[in-house]
């Protein structure tokens, strides 16, 4: 009889596993026990301990065969480790005896004979469990962010050469990296001595919240790294970034910052740009200096010498094992036969682990070492391709080819690298495999679709895959496509592919669109093979395969059989095909797709064609080709107040870039800290929890709601969920990884189950509204208005949410302090000070002596961390409380978005009349706000109502806000919250008007623009208006009238590629929170100078990437007379900031100057305070002045708050305006929806900037924020109310602007700020209305040419299904001529 070994890793209690007997039993069983075993029963093994029965999981236990079980031996701790906490409890094999790897020079070991570890544990989460100062950043988890890459630097043994890659740390497991060396940012420099790529990227402003700028930093490491001095061109380094993302920069100095490391970097610089001399000319501006080609000497990390690794046992139960030769792997597929485990999962880079989160195999084979399914080598037919080796060794190797053999027999090999590059992005092909792709293809066919590029590019290539099937001893090569048919895999591994030579007369295309360019999932793909002579079509081998309407790649055998034989130049053969195409396609699929399908289909027949007219070239290719980026950034200098009003790199940058700079993940967690995962509900009814199927190893226990001392806001739900993504309890472990994994195993049962509210037009639908609205901002007579009007038109449109993404999610630590009976709390998050009081409150509404909130900066935030970051603060704090230790919760990212809140959806039900001459008369508005389960979205109606009208001199407007309650998360502020749709609002309402009279929307905005002195509606008198000037300045630099010729010439003379020129204005009310003139009391700022004359300031506004910090300490270097080196920022601590009564909220832009203007008022008070020393000495330097204030008792520590801040001018608290202006240009793919943008001119009135270099950031982090929400940031739900998450895509540099021109115009000086500025963050975002319109103009272009109306976006983002519709690319109408 088979028995069963329990068996954990020493360090953790005697108890080993918990055998669950029934629903409501349990029973502890101690480590070393044997059990018979009865069987196994899904995940789980049936045992018998005694005369009871019960079940362990399975990937708990190890199976022995006839004989008992040895004691565990005690683990001894591992050099140069100090106590590492053994988080992981998979069963490993005695014959694996080491892991031996480098992390930044050090090596370190793993005893697997000693120490029991997860195989999946990934390479990021050992080491941050067990290194200090490790410099990495975590955020998505699944390889989508890039904030964890770091380089991997190991042997090729192909090629017997160190290779170094940028990997995704949180998805290749540790026990993978034997014999390499992992190195971070950390590990190539630091602020000491930093590395160039550090100092470069942090010298050019590449870092605001910098918690990608770690990510970054490696992704170019690694690749300079691996060149090994190969020359590296401007354009090569500028499509490296595929698969990192920044959300505050907009990209654009991160990438100019790569390009300034290639060969050719100097030699472009010094070409002058007349454009940019011109546009500098018409604002007399200066550039913002460009980043000089550094110096650079990159010292490689070194391959660890390392002892040679045994594969591993072939016992029973979920096992690593690692092999070397094939042999070894088919010697181990035999052994396990014997077994028969359900799950054998063959692993390489691991980076399946993105897609397959949840999957938990019996036994992981590494098969990463096996050197000879790596290799790549020509033959007399074609390529052979191993099955091992990755994709970007793959893609090398072809292109390698294609420059070397004859151009006839390479076509396959150069279109598959191609295409190849598009996705996934290159930090998953560096680890990633071809076969690991293609199995990943395989498996998903009978679940639904992986919708892989691989499988079909082999596939119309007429490759062949070789697999080896252990059981039979059978060596089998079949055409890829009748792979498929494999009815299984297991037991079975495949050895490699062979591509064919292409032939004379072969043609290859291929075909991909999605929601962004690179490293996304398409939409549909294809790949189209045939042999031309003569025009006609050669019957022999014709492939045409789709992927992505199907479950896997398939040819499309009537199109091939009716290529056979055809002349290719025949219309009638075309049209005939096309139908034939149409009507075998699935008729499950969407429109779109179907749609795609023809035109990929019309792509390839204008491919074939011998000739084109000039209408159809641009048609035929698989997609836009983005140039290479640039632009200019131009500032009006001032150095009047230096260093304030010079561009200054951010004070913390180089500490981001190093990996230096701390954040709440990075906090080194006391000893005995639990942390906890949220479990969120996924409905909206009745609950129990279940947690006697919780069996993961660490699990400590559940909070429900009944441990929240005051539980009156539902912060944890109490046995019923009212909303989706609610908190129903918080699961803690040893680690954050067990707290994740056990906070899956717990069972979650619902009833009387409610059909939930997820959109505004369901709450309509059903009444459900949140009650006491705001009082509608009313201005004439409408109803008059639209009397006097010659034309009135209805108009509905729905503006989505929109997910934050700040790279570091919400993240909390509490811990208690037994001496006081308080806490401290470390969080992530913009109000400190109201954090403190919700966690007051929560606890049972401790005194606020009792609770310190601490913080240095956020890795970003764009609202995000407002209110909704306190929820996060209490939970850690309840936990703590409850378990009387410290409690660390860092969000998953998924669960983060589905929790927290987003931008609050609105949807625009408008009546606008007008006249002949684009005059408009009234507007009746009624938007309708999603703010979730309660209404906390009060200052998005706000901000609304007081940006509906934007730059237009509208005299009858009605606008009455409704705000609607669904079953989802409260929403929350998100960069311009309210500002945003308002702005686009009137923009709508000036391009229907525009459409309507078939007028240029420019000139109906120039008609109905306020002047100087006229008042809003909501009463601000536009005391300061400057939007005419801004205006004609912005047309004059762009060249907008030479440029919308050659758009309407461009759209002349094509058909299917259209181009669309917009430009759009923005008029941004800034205001503050009280209403009491002069006293705002919003920020507060704590300096001390020291008697050393050094100073440290405490700064009530947040830095969260904006540069707030840097401006503060700009504002007292010049207030003071000293060196700004003097400064330092200390963490904000809540004993100290908002102690004045300060409510320290930064959000709406006003933080920087805010707190500037209470840094100056310390100033002013250290000034006075050294006023008589000065008589004293006057000509002391500074540090001798403080020396003889400490000698004279004067005390230099003031705290201010931010008074003297003249009062609003109108009703809603609005003190002045941000102008801007945005001219933007586009080129849409109409066949597909693809759109490009070529060129922005962003041109921004921020009065007298404190510090160009930051401000500029600003306008380009916000501006391309808002084209993700206009284009591409689509949230979406299943009809439960299933977030899909993974398919939430931020724009890559690939979606921003190929060039990109910001011009900060000093119109007028501030005067309600101490420097002169005005609000940055997130005016900008409300401009890209404009990419909107751009689009538009395109789509509507092509509606003419097919002699149909415009059709205008009818939801934001204006999505790919949208804009393709909108161009009406009917195949009836495809021509060949």
């Amino acid at each position: 009889m088979q028995r069963i070994l329990l068996k954990q890793a020493d360090g953790h209690p005697t108890v080993a596993f918990r055998l669950n007997i029934d629903e409501k039993h349990c029973e502890d069983i101690p480590n070393g026990t044997v059990l018979q075993m009865l069987g196994r029963e899904g995940g789980f093994v049936k045992v018998m301990r005694g005369t009871r029965c019960g079940y362990v999981k399975a990937r708990n236990a190890k199976l022995i065969v006839s004989k008992p079980a040895q004691p565990v031996p005690a683990k001894p701790v591992p050099a140069p480790v100090s106590s590492p906490k053994p988080v992981l409890k998979e069963v490993m094999t005695e014959a694996a005896t080491v892991c031996n790897f480098s992390f930044n020079g050090t090596p370190y070991t793993i005893d697997l004979s000693k120490e029991s570890i997860d195989p999946q544990l990934s390479a990021h989460d050992w080491v941050m469990e067990n290194v200090a100062n490790s410099g990495l950043r975590r955020s998505c988890g699944v390889g989508r962010c890039g904030s964890c890459v770091c380089t991997l630097t190991f042997t090729d043994q192909t090629e017997n050469r160190t290779t170094h890659r940028a990997f995704n740390s949180c998805l290749r497991p540790i026990l993978s990296c034997h014999g390499m060396s992992i190195t971070s940012s950390l590990g190539i420099g630091n602020t000491k001595t930093p590395n160039p790529i550090q100092a470069a990227l942090a010298q050019n402003s590449g870092s605001q919240c910098g918690f990608c700028s770690v990510g970054m930093v490696m992704h170019l490491y690694s690749r300079l790294a691996d060149a090994g001095g190969e020359a590296l061109t401007t354009a090569e380094l500028d499509k490296m970034i595929d698969s990192n993302y920044c959300r505050c920069t907009g990209y654009r100095p991160i990438l100019d910052t790569y390009k300034s490391f290639a060969s050719d970097a100097k030699q472009l610089a010094a070409k002058e740009d007349p454009d940019a001399v011109r546009r500098a000319a018409v604002f007399n501006a200066v550039p913002l200096p460009k980043p000089e080609a550094p110096v650079l000497n990159i010292e490689a990390p070194k391959v660890p010498v390392v002892k040679k690794r045994v594969a591993g046992s072939t016992d029973g139960g979920t096992q690593w094992i690692q092999v070397t030769t094939e042999a070894q792997l088919t010697s181990t597929l035999k052994t396990l036969q014997t077994s028969n485990p359900d799950d054998i999962f063959l692993v390489a880079g691991h980076t399946s682990k993105g897609v397959y989160t949840e999957r938990e195999p019996d036994v992981m084979v590494d098969i990463s070492g096996v050197s000879t399914m790596q290799n790549c080598v020509l033959s007399s037919s074609g390529v052979e391709i191993g099955s091992g080796c990755t994709m970007t060794d793959t893609i090398t190797f072809l292109e390698n080819v294609v420059s070397s053999a004859q151009a006839d027999k390479t076509i396959f090999f150069k279109r598959i690298a191609e295409h190849a590059k598009m996705s996934p992005g290159s930090n998953i092909r560096n680890m990633g495999t071809v076969g690991g792709n293609v199995m990943m293809a395989y498996e998903n066919q009978h679940q639904g679709t992986f919708p892989t590029d691989w499988p079909m590019l082999l596939m119309a290539a007429g490759a062949t895959v070789t697999f080896v099937d252990t059981v039979s001893d059978v060596t089998t090569t079949i055409p890829i496509e009748n792979f498929f048919l494999v009815v299984s895999m297991k037991f079975k591994y495949i050895k490699g592919f062979s591509i064919p030579y292409s032939v004379p007369g072969d043609m290859f295309f291929s075909y991909r669109t999605g929601i962004r360019a690179v490293y996304t999932e398409a939409y549909v793909m294809a790949a189209m093979k045939v042999n031309i002579t003569n025009k006609v079509v050669a019957p022999t081998d014709v492939r045409v395969v789709y992927n992505g309407i199907s479950s896997k790649p398939v040819r499309m055998i009537a199109i091939e059989t009716g290529l056979s034989g055809a002349t290719v130049t025949n219309q009638n053969t075309f049209q005939s095909l096309c139908d034939t195409l149409y009507t075998g396609l699935p008729s499950v699929i969407d429109d779109y797709r179907k749609s795609l399908c023809l035109s990929f289909f019309y792509k390839f027949f204008l491919g074939m064609q011998p000739s084109l007219p000039i209408s159809l070239k641009l048609a035929k290719n698989p997609w836009i080709v983005k140039g290479t980026t640039g632009g200019t950034q131009v500032f009006q200098p001032s150095s009047s107040k230096a260093p304030v009003g010079l561009p200054i790199p951010k004070i913390d940058g180089l500490k981001q870039c190093t990996g230096e700079a701390e954040y709440i993940q990075n906090i080194a967690p006391p000893k005995g800290t639990l942390h906890g995962c949220p479990l969120l509900s996924t409905a909206v009814g009745d609950f129990t929890l279940d947690v006697s199927k919780v069996t993961e190893m660490g699990y400590k226990g559940i909070i429900l709601a009944k441990d929240v001392p005051n539980n009156g806001a539902s912060l944890i739900m109490d046995k019923t969920s009212t909303y989706i993504g609610a908190n129903l309890a918080v699961v803690l472990a040893d680690d954050h990884e067990s707290a994740v994994k056990a906070a899956r195993q717990v069972l979650v049962t619902y009833t009387n189950v409610k059909t939930p509210i997820l959109t505004i037009d369901e709450a309509i639908q059903a009444g459900s509204l949140h009650p006491n609205p705001p009082a509608p901002v009313v201005q004439g007579d409408v109803s008059k208005g639209f009397t006097a009007s010659d034309f009135v038109v209805e108009d509905t449109w729905d503006l989505s949410s929109q997910y934050h993404f700040h790279l570091e999610t919400h993240s909390a630590l509490a811990v208690p302090m037994p001496e006081d009976g308080g806490f401290v709390v470390h969080s992530a998050t913009q109000m400190p000070t109201f954090v403190a009081e919700g966690v007051c409150t929560t606890l049972g509404n401790l005194p606020k002596s009792k609770v310190t909130v601490k913080n240095k900066r956020c890795g970003g935030g764009y609202g995000g961390k407002l209110a909704n970051s306190i929820i996060p603060a209490q939970l850690a704090a309840v936990c703590s409380n409850t378990k009387n230790m410290p409690v660390s919760i860092i969000y998953e990212q998924k669960d983060n978005m589905a929790s927290v809140g987003l931008r609050t959806p609105c949807k625009l039900t408008s009546k606008i009349g007008f006249n002949k001459d684009g005059t408009i008369v009234a507007v009746q508005l009624t938007p309708y706000i999603d703010a979730g389960i309660t209404n906390g979205s009060g200052f998005s109606g706000k901000a609304f109502l007081g940006s509906f009208d934007n730059c237009y001199n509208i005299p009858n407007w009605n606008v009455s806000v409704q705000f609607a309650k669904t079953n989802l998360p409260a929403n929350t502020s998100m960069r311009a919250p309210g500002w945003l749709p308002g702005i686009y609002n009137a923009e709508r309402v000036i391009t229907t008007v525009a459409r309507h009279l078939n007028m240029e929307a420019p000139v109906v905005r120039q008609n109905n623009f306020y002047k100087k002195g006229d008042t809003t509606p909501y009463g601000l008198t536009l005391k300061n208006w400057d939007i005419d000037s801004l205006w004609e300045r912005t047309r004059e630099a762009s060249s907008y009238t030479n440029r919308l010729q050659s758009v309407q010439n461009f759209n002349k003379y094509n058909r299917w590629v259209k181009k669309g020129l917009a430009l759009v204005p923005s008029k941004f009310a800034v205001g503050y929170a009280s209403s009491q003139a002069g006293s705002t009391k919003e920020f507060d700022a704590k300096l001390t100078v020291h008697n050393d004359g050094t100073m440290t300031v405490m700064c009530g506004g947040t830095e969260i990437g904006q540069g707030l910090t840097t401006k503060v300490v700009q504002t007292i270097a010049f207030n003071l007379g000293v060196d700004m080196s003097i400064i330092t920022v200390a963490e904000q601590n809540t004993q100290i900031i908002g102690s004045t009564g300060a409510s320290d909220v930064t959000g709406g832009s006003i933080g920087s100057e805010m707190t500037c203007r209470a840094a100056y008022n310390c100033c002013a008070a250290v000034n006075t305070a050294l006023a008589p020393v000065r008589k004293l000495l006057p000509t002391a330097t500074w540090t001798q002045l403080v020396a003889k204030a400490y000698e004279l008792g004067i005390a230099l520590t003031f705290q201010k708050m931010d008074q003297g801040v003249p009062g609003p001018s109108d009703p809603t608290g609005h003190v002045y305006n941000t102008y801007g202006c945005v001219a933007l240009e586009c080129t849409l793919d109409v066949l597909t929806g693809q759109v490009d943008f070529d060129r922005a001119d962003i041109t921004y009135d921020l009065g007298t900037s404190s510090n160009p270099a930051i401000d500029i950031g600003q306008i380009e982090g916000a501006f391309v924020i808002g084209m993700g929400y206009a284009m591409t940031e689509k949230i979406s739900y299943d009809t439960k109310g299933k977030m899909a998450w993974a398919d939430y895509l931020l724009p890559t540099p690939w979606e921003i602007p190929t060039i990109m021109n910001v011009t900060l115009a000093t119109e007028v000086s501030n005067p309600f700020t101490v420097n002169g500025g005005k609000a940055v963050g997130e005016p900008p975002i409300t401009c890209t209305y404009a990419a909107i319109e751009a689009v538009e103009q395109a789509t509507n272009a092509a509606a003419a040419d097919a002699g149909k109306s415009p059709s205008p976006s009818k939801s934001v983002p204006f999505m790919l299904q949208e804009r393709q519709a909108a161009g009406y690319p009917d195949y009836k109408s495809f021509t060949l001529v």
